[in-house]
């Protein structure tokens, strides 16, 4: 019985570890997203419903970088597909000019 009762406690443990794991790597993939979009408002003036947007694609784009990250050499077409969705996300949000400044941005 003092087995299982210690083997509950291992496995709670290592269940709560990985929960802060897991928000601590939400938290970094939210404060990079947000830091992004801010910073192509700075350059690109939009409104807020557009920061909002950006900022979602953002985030969906650094949440799918985290998981291929790990080997980049092994999933480099993953990181292009990636890219390409980004752009793909970012051409639908703003508008033709400020797609066109974006791109500007992004190729330097």
């Amino acid at each position: 019985m003092k087995k299982i009762i210690t083997l509950c406690l291992f496995v709670g443990a290592l269940f709560f570890g990985a929960e802060n794991l897991t928000a601590q790597n939400t938290i970094e993939i939210n404060k990079v997203a947000s830091e992004k979009a801010e910073n192509l408002r700075k350059v690109i003036k939009f409104d807020t419903n557009t920061l909002e947007e950006v900022y979602e694609a953002y985030k969906a784009y650094e949440t799918k970088y985290q998981v291929i990250s790990k080997d980049l050499n092994a999933n480099w077409e993953s990181k292009v597909k990636l890219d390409k969705e980004l752009d793909q996300s970012m051409k639908s949000i703003l508008t033709e000019d400020q797609y066109f400044q974006y791109k500007n941005l992004s190729s330097n």
